[in-house]
């Protein structure tokens, strides 16, 4: 088939490797430079860098539902479009515009953890499971028939970032499967069942802070989630302190929330709003990140301080 792809992010670019084995990609719409480092300087995206270099043709609208963009994609005349995560809501010219359809990759078990934060959310609600999915796009975010699933285990441990890197070869291989359905027209539409809905908007900055007063694996499942952005952070001595990596501790702790109970050689264990964490992994302000015990031999911690 002759297809667009659309994307953005660097877990996309597989999606894109995968297609364009079996298909021709006649254009890549992706999200437009923006400044990134110390100098601000304009950074492509992932996928408009993989693009070019494979020789495809790329195109960055400010807006998708801008006519001439739209009319720009009709002029190609494209078998079917494939998106994923690409950064812009599509009107319903663009979804309507290719012959076999609009796909889109999710990576969540739709209808659960719709929107644009699937894999933080999942983690943060403590799921145990979670997957991808491909669907037929619809006006309604996330909301089309879904084509095909594959369910994916979560690792008690698993930080989003260690979880997206496993879900996205996965991601790619059912895109692909999916296409080679719609190329047959044989691509299934089952409707999502309305009633399990949950809705997974994007991560805020300061949805890192640590609230002590929460139970233990709560604030765990919060440092696994913002793991590697936004980062979990709590206060100390006024300065935020992030926090990388944690465990729950199956212990009665004698404190406050927030109070240091233990310095060990594994880290630092804080009383909670029930059981204790212990964490592992710390970051200070200006320093790089290091194991917490040796943060807190160099910031002097002692047990019974308080955190937060």
């Amino acid at each position: 088939m002759k297809l667009i792809f659309m994307g953005t992010p660097a877990l996309a670019v597989p999606c894109l490797d995968v297609l364009r084995d079996e298909h021709e990609i006649i254009l890549a719409v992706t999200q437009p430079d923006k400044p990134a480092g110390r100098g601000h300087q304009l950074m492509a995206s992932p996928v408009k860098q993989r693009a070019l270099e494979c020789g495809i043709a790329v195109s960055q609208p400010e807006r998708a539902r801008n006519d001439d963009f739209v009319e720009e994609l009709r002029a190609l005349a494209p078998d079917a479009i494939a998106v994923v995560a690409y950064g812009q809501i599509l009107p319903r010219a663009i979804l309507e515009l290719a012959p076999r359809g609009c796909v889109n990759l999710h990576f969540s078990l739709l209808p659960r953890w719709r929107g644009a934060a699937p894999v933080q959310r999942a983690i943060l609600n403590g799921d145990t499971t979670t997957g991808v999915t491909t669907q037929w796009m619809a006006e309604k975010l996330d909301a089309g028939d879904v084509i095909s699933q594959r369910e994916v285990e979560i690792a008690p441990d698993e930080t989003s970032g260690e979880l997206l890197e496993r879900l996205t070869p996965i991601g790619a291989a059912v895109l692909r499967e999916t296409m080679q359905l719609l190329d047959k027209g044989e691509a299934p539409r089952t409707p999502q069942d309305e009633s399990g809905v949950t809705i997974g908007p994007t991560i805020k900055k300061e949805e890192g802070h640590i609230d002590w007063n929460d139970d233990a694996s709560s604030i765990v499942n919060r440092v696994r989630a913002m793991n590697p952005w936004p980062t979990a952070w709590c206060d100390f001595h006024d300065q935020p302190l992030k926090i990388w990596r944690a465990m729950a501790e199956e212990i009665r702790n004698s404190g406050a929330p927030g109070k240091v109970l233990a310095l060990t050689s594994e880290g630092i264990s804080v009383a909670t709003g029930s059981g204790a964490v212990l964490m592992t992994e710390t970051q200070a302000p200006g320093k790089p990140r290091m194991k917490a015990a040796d943060w807190a031999r160099g910031a002097r911690l002692e047990v019974g301080q308080q955190l937060g």
